[in-house]
């Protein structure tokens, strides 16, 4: 998806290097969570 307002997990660390592997341990998975909830909501929206 090419948006400047959502990004994905991965773009989000290549584009913030400074995190710490433990923020990164407990933020990851919400964040991915959050990624999969989003796409059902679009996808609910298109049905």
């Amino acid at each position: 998806m090419n948006t400047k307002y959502y990004k994905t997990w991965e773009e989000y660390k290549a584009a913030h290097p400074e995190l710490e592997e433990r923020l990164e341990g407990v933020m990851g998975p919400k964040v991915q969570t959050y990624e999969e909830m989003m796409f059902n909501f679009i996808m609910a929206l298109l049905m």
